[in-house]
């Protein structure tokens, strides 16, 4: 069985490397560290700080860049650059946690447009310009191998592009054919 475990660890590992994805961490423009935050993000940190008020450490949790193609700041809030001393799962722990987006609209409104549960991300300039596309390497609940979801910017919300699962043999199936 520990043949399958690391053939799996390799096929995940591999897959994650061939699209380039960064785990947990994430790649792309330089992070802020809180302070002139639009309200919408800065609340999002306020909030993890409140959830753990002994022990908070922030490792430059949100990411600026453009998201939309449009030249206005996006904000990605990553809760794997996150620690909370004496609860070391409460963001995150070993698994996966919802990265969330923000976009500044035309009228210079900050929004969150929601969140993607991942592990880690990638953000990619798009082949056609524009809004880049960002890649997340996810793995839900009921996933048993997870998937790299890329995304982007549609002009109204962040569509899916595609959804690659990261293959693995068989979880249930006998294993000796991977154990020679």
């Amino acid at each position: 069985m520990r043949s399958l475990s690391n053939f799996r660890t390799a096929a995940i590992t591999s897959a994650a490397l061939l699209l380039g994805l960064s785990m947990p961490a994430a790649i792309g423009a330089p992070a802020t560290t809180g302070v002139n935050l639009p309200q919408p993000v800065g609340a999002w940190l306020a909030q993890a700080k409140q959830d753990c008020p002994a022990g908070f450490q922030s490792d430059n949790p949100i990411e600026t860049l453009d998201l939309t193609g449009d030249g206005r700041p996006g904000y990605i809030a990553n809760p794997h650059r996150l620690s909370c001393a004496g609860e070391p799962h409460i963001f995150v722990g070993d698994g996966p946690a919802s990265i969330e987006l923000f976009v500044t609209l035309p009228s210079g409104e900050v929004v969150h447009t929601g969140g993607v549960r991942a592990l880690g991300y990638q953000i990619m300039p798009s082949p056609q310009g524009g809004a880049p596309i960002l890649a997340f390497q996810t793995h839900e609940d009921n996933e048993r191998a997870g998937s790299i979801d890329t995304y982007r910017w549609d002009g109204h919300n962040f569509t899916l592009l595609n959804k690659a699962p990261m293959s693995a043999p068989p979880v249930d199936g006998p294993d000796r054919e991977y154990q020679k």
